[in-house]
């Protein structure tokens, strides 16, 4: 009977599976290895008629800035992992004369191992709940000799192959239960109440709130690492603004919101306007179910993809016809959102993937599966509640 899965091992069978397939959707003809999880001498003996690349996962130490985490919050932690190669003598022409020994096939899996890992730095894994994904980035550690002896003493007869160690950094434990998850502010006021129940209760209409103050934004695309600028737009034409951070109420229907009036926001982009659909649109939503909003939790909006540019430069005192806005965010965007729950709030970023190509010494457009880095924008915030009945 299997054991009830786990975040460490899935992270733990997905770096297999990327070794064994070099990152590409399956493995390339000529890349005959086959790769195992486990101690080393458990898994192979000295001498093999295979070559093999064997993953250890041999230490686990917590991530240091998460001291204050609660016993519903998910779990940080740093992975090592020895990654040891075990070749085997091959007569390629049958002249029963070896033509590639056993330490050269040990010599080219770890070379293969290093390229992988070095043009691929960080891997995305889909989480178990939807829409969720874990960040892990590989770290190519040093191993000093008397660790190696440490480690390989402990594995019987096996004697010892080429290593190299990595730290996979930062895998999640998640627990069973999650703790719940509060809002960002959205804006900052100040009301004093005798009162400790009243912390959740609706904002009055005639308390000023002070939202975060704009500001113009230009993006210099001569930078190959440029990060894109947004705001949004919203009102009419008479009475049309630009904001960082928006506030909205929707009336009840019985026991659900009423969204049918949800208005539409353009989203303003600064960017490179000589790139067509360069950028993605990427978000998380909260929604709390209960009135005392107490029940939150944070979940990757679908991703919005193939957005351009409209400007290099968002000015809120010059503020552009909606013509020539490129997306404007619907209530459908909102990815999986409940009209039962009581309160949301978005929070959206636009993002461009950029990644390093060592042979031009040139920054290049790519996808976000093949990215190194990840260029995000400022944040917006959309935050909404029920009209007081």
């Amino acid at each position: 009977m299997p054991l009830p899965t786990s975040s460490l091992a899935k992270i733990c069978s997905v770096i297999r599976e990327h070794v064994d397939t070099l990152g590409m959707p399956t493995s390339p003809a000529n890349w005959e290895v086959t790769v195992t999880i486990g101690a080393p001498g458990a898994n192979l003996s000295s001498t093999t008629n295979r070559n093999v690349l064997n993953l250890f996962f041999y230490r686990f130490e917590p991530f240091s800035f998460a001291a204050d985490a609660k016993p519903g919050d998910v779990q940080w932690v740093k992975m090592f992992c020895v990654i040891t190669a075990f070749g085997m003598d091959e007569d390629v022409n049958n002249d029963d004369s070896v033509d590639f020994s056993a330490g050269f096939n040990e010599l080219c899996m770890l070379s293969q191992v290093m390229r992988l890992f070095q043009e691929r730095p960080v891997m995305l894994v889909e989480g178990d709940d939807a829409g969720e994904m874990w960040h892990i980035q590989f770290i190519q550690r040093p191993l000093a000799d008397e660790q190696i002896n440490q480690i390989w003493s402990t594995q019987g007869e096996t004697i010892y192959r080429p290593s190299l160690v990595y730290e996979i950094t930062l895998a999640p434990v998640e627990p069973l239960v999650a703790s719940s998850q509060s809002a960002r502010v959205a804006s900052v006021g100040t009301l004093a109440s005798s009162k400790l129940q009243n912390k959740n209760t609706i904002w009055p209409a005639d308390r000023a709130t002070r939202y975060p103050s704009l500001a113009a934004v230009t993006v210099d695309p001569s930078n190959p690492q440029w990060a894109p600028a947004i705001m949004m737009l919203s009102g009419t034409a008479s009475t049309r603004q630009a904001s960082l951070s928006l506030h909205l109420q929707l009336p009840d229907n019985g026991a659900n919101a009423d969204f049918s009036n949800f208005p539409e926001l353009d989203i303003w982009i600064a960017g490179d306007t000589a790139k067509t659909n360069n950028l993605t649109l990427v978000g998380q939503l909260l929604q709390n179910p209960d009135a005392d909003k107490s029940a939150g939790k944070w979940q990757d909006i679908q991703v919005i993809q193939n957005i351009s540019a409209d400007t290099l430069t968002l000015d809120p005192e010059h503020l552009p016809e909606t013509a020539h806005i490129q997306f404007t965010l619907s209530q459908s965007h909102w990815t999986n959102i409940s009209a039962a729950s009581h309160s949301w709030q978005l929070q959206l970023f636009a993002e461009r993937y950029i990644r390093y190509q060592a042979a031009s010494g040139e920054w290049l457009e790519t996808t976000l599966e093949n990215a190194t880095v990840r260029m995000r924008s400022n944040p917006l915030l959309i935050s909404i509640t029920r009209e007081a009945p």
